[in-house]
């Protein structure tokens, strides 16, 4: 019956033959909970003598009573061993639990038998030969002479096919020529002797026996053998169990860190508080470093200097919330080239929920990161194609919309010149048509630098951004397309200032993009109305929504209309929504669709407010 306990005591195994024999579960008797198994009378002696064995740090043979299944209680000899670290600190103690209840009764039963031999060696061949071992004696020269009924009932031969040299007939062939050498040796040399070997029973069936005996002289000086072999198969197995245990967990240790130095990631481990105890050889390599320079903390000497405190502060949240949080950051490569990584963990929780260890794998997401950096370059150059065809698109617009402010240019100009003639002059009334000229001017500016940013490749630019203005301009931008489709645009704004962090142009296109959208959606009846609004939320960040009473989405579709090249217009590319959810991720905000009652829908964003 095999068992094992952590460095402290507390019990951590139990294999199944002994769980089958006291008839409970791990969970039962792990910790201190093994103790309920010993006779009360048995647990002061029991817990003092275990305190002392771990305090020398060195096993002995204790023997007490254990309850069994059926709540017999059983003598039985319970054997440990520590395994020790390199320090020399007891890591692991794994042990056994004989069933010695016969030996016990067979140790009795023998001192009764040297109580009651004065008195008449008749009692005590009766009380040999009820012994629940193989009792036997033995001349000097090793022949038996003697062997008790336990014996003869368990072989199922006669004393004279025993007697003699008959015993080597019943051992294992394997077991003899060591059993002999052994037998011959002690005989010779020795008063005792004590040996292991296999015998055969009258079932054909051998079994492992311990033999124990020793060499007595009487008074007349007669030499004579005495000696009992008490059946250990149970313990044999258990041993052999524990061994082939040893030797597959060694195997498993063995091919697990293969295993761990082989797979195409960088493992590590780390302990409960977050320093560093382990890293496999992939990660070792690669940074070109000594172990002992990044064990502990100093592991954080590995990443680039500008992410060494993002680093820092990311693990110390982890480590205190016992949540993993996957991270990216660059690490030194042997040669110095930095590249990135992504750093991954999750924790080994004890039954309480306490972080035991830590384990984790670091994943080179170098090629990755330059995908995505192409990526968002080439949605950058889509953004940039998409805008430019948009204003295309709006070209009559535009030309009209320039068109009113130099027609009216023109118109007061022309009225400023007759009131300054001859005879009809009036300054006011000049100065008025003037200033008219003026702002008509400006308005026709405002709306060619507004074409101009929307159809530029103009580096994004993240800085404080008039909301409200940036809506203006695109509401100017888009004026005589919405009048001739018969749209009126209502807006519903916050009060005051309404600033926020972005790229002014960026969000130009997103405005535009959902204005559009909306338009397009919108039938030209009584409700042709598209409201535009913006509020703020509790966390600072500007919602802003664009609603419409179009023919509406359906419920399947409103995650879906933010993917690539998914459009619900037969003549869509289905690209617009995809830079609109790409601008304002970027911006640090998020972008969803929601359906109206009873028809249209909702597109709502969120950006960084700027209080500054």
């Amino acid at each position: 019956m095999a068992w094992s306990t952590t460095s402290n005591g507390m019990l951590d195994f139990a294999n199944q033959h002994f769980l089958e024999y006291i008839g409970m579960t791990l969970a039962d008797i792990a910790g201190e909970n093994f103790y309920r198994l010993f006779h009360p009378e048995d647990l002061d002696h029991l817990g003092s003598e275990w305190r002392s064995i771990m305090t020398s740090k060195t096993g002995r043979e204790v023997e007490g009573r254990i309850r069994r299944a059926d709540g017999d209680y059983r003598w039985c000899s319970l054997r440990q061993k520590p395994r020790f670290d390199a320090d020399g600190n007891v890591v692991k103690w794994y042990g056994v639990v004989l069933d010695i209840e016969d030996r016990k009764q067979a140790e009795n039963a023998l001192r009764d038998t040297k109580s009651a031999l004065a008195a008449s060696e008749e009692n005590l061949r009766l009380i040999i030969n009820s012994l629940p071992v193989l009792v036997w004696s033995a001349r000097p020269d090793g022949s038996a002479d003697f062997v008790n009924k336990s014996w003869l009932d368990y072989a199922g031969l006669p004393a004279e096919d025993i007697l003699e040299w008959g015993f080597l007939d019943l051992y294992h062939p394997d077991d003899i020529p060591g059993m002999v050498e052994i037998w011959k040796r002690d005989l010779e040399y020795s008063d005792h002797t004590q040996l292991k070997g296999r015998i055969r029973g009258g079932d054909g069936q051998y079994r492992w026996f311990y033999f124990s005996g020793r060499k007595l002289t009487d008074a007349n000086g007669i030499v004579r053998w005495f000696g009992v072999n008490i059946d250990i198969e149970n313990l044999q197995c258990a041993e052999n169990a524990l061994r082939k245990s040893e030797q597959a967990l060694r195997e498993s240790e063995h091919k697990l860190n293969l295993i761990i130095n082989t797979i195409p990631a960088m493992a590590w481990s780390c302990t409960s508080d977050g320093q560093l105890e382990y890293w496999n050889k992939n990660l070792i390599d690669f940074v070109g470093l000594p172990f002992e320079e990044i064990v502990g903390f100093g592991f954080y000497r590995m990443f680039h200097p500008d992410d060494v405190e993002r680093m820092r502060s990311s693990w110390d949240e982890v480590v205190a919330t016992k949540k993993p949080s996957p991270v990216d950051a660059r690490i030194r490569r042997f040669d110095g080239e930095y590249r990135w990584f992504n750093l991954q963990q999750s924790p080994l929780l004890d039954a309480q929920g306490d972080v035991v260890r830590w384990y984790g794998v670091v994943v080179d997401i170098e090629d990755r990161k330059r995908a995505e950096e192409s990526l968002r370059q080439s949605q950058s150059r889509l953004a940039q194609v998409t805008r430019t065809t948009t204003v295309g698109e709006l070209t009559v617009s535009i030309a009209h919309e320039i068109n009113q402010p130099l027609m009216a240019i023109v118109t007061n100009a022309g009225t400023c010149l007759r009131w300054l003639q001859d005879g009809h002059t009036d300054l006011d009334q000049a100065r008025l048509a003037a200033q008219r000229v003026v702002n008509d001017g400006h308005r026709a500016g405002e709306i060619v630098a507004s074409i101009r940013a929307m159809a530029q490749r103009s580096p994004v630019r993240m800085e404080r951004t008039d909301f409200k203005r940036t809506l203006r301009d695109v509401l100017l931008l888009l004026q005589e397309e919405l009048q001739s489709r018969g749209l009126q645009v209502v807006t519903d704004l916050a009060p005051g200032p309404v600033n926020v962090l972005g790229d002014r142009t960026q969000l130009q296109q997103v405005l535009l993009n959902l204005l559009m959208n909306s338009a397009e959606a919108t039938p030209h009846d009584a409700e042709a109305v598209i409201r535009v609004g913006c509020a703020w939320g509790r966390k600072g960040e500007l919602e802003v929504t664009v609603s419409d009473a179009g023919q509406g989405l359906p419920p399947d579709f409103l995650d879906r209309v933010f993917e690539p090249f998914y459009t619900t217009k037969s003549d869509g590319m289905g690209i617009g929504l995809s830079i609109c959810r790409s601008i304002v991720e970027a911006h640090g905000g998020r972008i969803w669709a929601t359906a109206n009652h009873p028809r249209g829908s909702s597109f709502k964003f969120t950006l960084s407010g700027d209080d500054r």
